[in-house]
């Protein structure tokens, strides 16, 4: 039977869902269960029924992209719905929804809050004129102001500075913890010790136990090498010998070398019973005092570093606050404080949102479920705890897979969607569960279904608890499948010692990609969908990776036997040469006085000149600022020839906007040509092209001279990963290459699992308590 002829087994559920108006419900469906049409069936039916107009009705999800598929998806089903309606009332509300179809809200949690907040900055005591960080702006930004607070604290805090230089203690080595409360504004962190601790006992059990160990351990090198033990004490007493243990971060230095276990061979001791009694002393040692005195030891430098830290952070904040810049999570921050401190504002937008419908809610985080509970809570204005709301009947609509909840590092875990979940049930609302699956073979099922079942040991209990989803079957509606691949299939690795990563990639890769051109030469047949079968195309085929790091190594495999792809959640943007080339000619071009950067370009895919050329062109008395008047008749022919060029670019670069200049520049120096004809053309011309929009960004907003152009692009590239891009993003029929991250959501006939090396066990780096109110921790 064909599946659209096929009742599934939760039809009922799929009923209410578009019948059910006045319930408030969450609906749990896993993927390729028609949630989203679920969501767009509601969608459709609330302004059917007149229970909201298409300027009331909103629709949040999480990513740009899916915003623009449902809002897609919901036109579609709009017009059909229209074109089918019978009733003229009904029919006149569904034409009402299409001519108004703009003035709806479709898209994602963050733009939805900043409509908030442009609606109403006065309460929010923002600029109205706000702008929208996007988040490597943000990343910019944020480095230059933590470069910016060190040199301020250099100039006027120095008792800050003296603070983490008594915890031993760099400006430089509390990046990363600043990045880090940075992107957590909203968590408390930790206090930590006030006092310095005294070190004295650990200091003299140290001496005691390195004059014990100094008689024992053999003066002489074994000749196997030291062990585990010999090696620690040796270099303690290489220390105390040079300087001693008097300064306590040299002492806590000296202590965490014991912080392990230490291994011991006794044949490279002088007596079995040497080995065992200097062991003995050491463990002894480390339970005594080092653990403990370590402890106290982080715990002051904590302090230490939070005093460093906090007012970093209160900097950042200002002075995105006097540019009137705001990041994503100020959009977040800033709509619940509004929503909470503002009953008036709150009763505003309950009446000016109804309903709210939320797609891939188990994405939502503490922030973003407070701001939907304000929005749909029962009329209790003056209640400042969400947890303490319940929504209105029909006012609030969820789709979410709990099984799929895996941004806990984003703040979104399965905690707060079973809070969300308890909070519907017990205000009236229902939970719905969508069990069948319209995506996969049975074939899949039978292989997915025994691994996950509790019942055989599987992944899932079978029932959620705290931790975790429940259990539940894939219930495929399709069948089998007809072709002789249909299902999942197991390919082996050949041993590689130590299971070496390089290796394993290239052989992985040149596989990979020589079974896709297989399949494409008519070797592989698919189903159609409509019963028939169809040759494989490129589209066809998607290639997940656990981890970003060689990508690249099996795109070059699919170029090299001529098929399309397509290249996602590679961070492989600011390592590529040409990207490395572009900056140095900008930089050359905003500063013709940096004889570095004129040499880098010189030297580079743009003039290509030889060290030999350049020293001879030194060695005639010509030198490397093209500007130079002085020197212009003197060097090289080919150097002077290079600096008429760049002069040239220069002057454009003072006629036209920045991205003009570079665009035109890129055109007539050929580099694209260029990097089209070389290895992963497409990737690497697209690469540089993505320079040329970035800076477009920017000038559409605020930035105009060349030279602002060149800081900007010097920090953008260098602030973090940046994905890659081609000449054709976004091509249809092309194979997709892409991070595990990136592909949620995503489906395709033949999927690989790709790159099997390189498996980590991650140690948590935090831990985050929610215990307070208002959803905060």
């Amino acid at each position: 039977m064909n599946v659209k002829n096929r009742v599934p087994p939760d039809q009922a559920a799929r009923d209410r869902i578009r019948n059910d108006l006045d319930t408030t419900f969450l609906v749990e469906a896993g993927a390729g269960s028609g949630k989203t049409k679920s969501l767009v069936d509601r969608m459709v039916a609330v302004l059917a029924s007149g229970r909201a107009e298409i300027d009331t009705l909103a629709a949040v999800t999480f990513t740009r992209k899916a915003a623009a598929e449902l809002r897609g998806r919901f036109q579609v089903v709009l017009e059909q719905a229209r074109l089918a309606e019978k009733d003229a009332v009904v029919r006149a509300r569904l034409d009402a929804a299409l001519t108004g179809l703009e003035r709806s809200f479709i898209g994602t949690i963050h733009s939805f809050c900043a409509r908030l907040l442009r609606e109403r900055p006065i309460e929010a005591g923002i600029d109205p004129e706000f702008r929208e960080l996007e988040e490597h702006e943000d990343r910019v930004f944020l480095e230059a102001c933590w470069d910016e607070y060190q040199a301020k604290s250099r100039l006027e805090n120095e008792s800050a500075l003296r603070g983490i230089d008594e915890a031993g203690l760099e400006p430089a080595e509390l990046e990363s913890a600043f990045k880090a409360l940075a992107d957590f504004p909203e968590v408390e962190p930790v206090p930590g010790r006030a006092e310095a601790p005294e070190l004295g006992p650990a200091r003299r059990a140290l001496e005691k136990l390195l004059d014990l160990a100094h008689a024992l351990v053999p003066a002489e090198r074994p000749e196997k090498g030291r062990d585990g033990l010999q090696s620690v004490l040796v270099r303690c007493f290489r220390r105390r010998r040079n300087i001693g243990f008097d300064d306590g971060r040299r002492l806590m230095e000296t202590m965490e070398l014991f912080d392990k276990k230490l291994g011991v061979t006794k044949n490279r001791w002088a007596t079995k019973e040497d080995a065992e009694s200097v062991l003995e002393a050491a463990e002894s040692f480390r339970e005594k005092h080092v653990v403990p005195a370590l402890r106290e030891w982080r715990e002051f430098r904590h302090t230490k570093a939070l005093a460093f830290l906090r007012p970093a952070i209160g900097f950042y904040a200002a002075r995105r606050r006097a540019e009137a810049r705001l990041n994503f999570q100020d959009q977040l921050m800033l709509a619940a404080e509004l929503l909470r401190e503002n009953p008036e504002v709150r009763s505003y937008f309950r009446k000016r949102f109804h309903p709210i419908l939320v797609d891939e809610f188990q994405d939502t985080d503490p922030i973003q479920a407070e701001i939907l509970f304000f929005l749909t809570g029962r009329r209790n204005d003056a209640e400042r705890d969400w947890t303490r709301l319940e929504p209105e009947a029909g006012s609030l609509f969820l789709v979410g897979d709990p099984k799929q909840s895996i941004y806990r590092f984003r703040r979104a875990d399965i905690d707060i969607y079973n809070l969300v979940k308890k909070r519907i049930v017990e205000g009236g609302g229902e939970t719905l569960e969508l069990s069948a699956n319209f995506r996969s073979l049975r074939s899949i099922a039978d292989w997915v279904n025994p691994l996950f079942d509790p019942g055989r040991e599987g992944l899932f209990p079978s029932k959620a608890d705290a931790y975790q989803a429940g259990y539940m079957p894939l219930g495929t509606m399709r069948g089998r499948g007809r072709q002789p691949l249909s299902g999942v299939r197991k390919i082996t690795v050949p041993v590689v010692p130590r299971h070496a990563k390089e290796p394993i990639a290239e052989f992985d890769s040149r596989r990979v990609a020589e079974f896709i051109a297989w399949a494409l030469a008519g070797n592989l047949m698919l189903e159609d969908g409509g019963g028939g079968a169809r040759p494989a195309e490129p589209g066809d085929f998607l290639v997940l990776f656990r981890y970003k790091d060689r990508m690249n190594r099996y795109a070059r495999r699919l170029e090299e036997m001529g098929i399309p792809f397509e290249i996602s959640g590679s961070d492989a943007f600011a390592d590529n040469g040409e990207i490395g080339e572009v900056m140095n000619l900008l930089r050359a071009l905003g500063d013709p006085d940096d004889p570095v950067a004129a040499v880098a370009v010189l030297r580079g895919l743009f003039f290509g000149l030889s060290d030999q050329e350049l020293l001879e062109h030194r060695a005639a008395g010509g030198g490397f600022c093209y500007v130079d008047p002085v020197r212009d008749g003197r060097g090289s022919e080919r150097v002077r020839r290079a600096f008429g060029v760049l002069r040239g670019w220069r002057e454009l670069a003072a006629k036209v906007p920045p991205s003009a200049a570079l665009e035109m520049i890129l055109q007539r120096s050929g580099l694209l040509n260029h990097l089209v004809t070389a290895e992963m053309g497409s990737s690497r011309a697209g690469n540089v092209l993505k320079l040329v929009e970035v800076l477009r960004g920017r000038e559409s907003e605020d930035m105009t001279s060349f030279a602002a152009a060149v800081e900007f692009m010097g920090e953008w590239v260098g602030a973090q990963p940046v994905e890659e891009m081609s000449l054709t993003p976004g091509r249809r029929n092309a194979v997709r290459l892409m991070n595990l991250h990136k592909a949620k959501g995503l489906e395709a006939p033949v999927v690989w699992l790709a790159n099997p090396a390189g498996v980590h066990d991650f140690e948590p780096d935090r831990h985050i308590r929610r215990a307070g109110t208002h959803g905060k921790p």
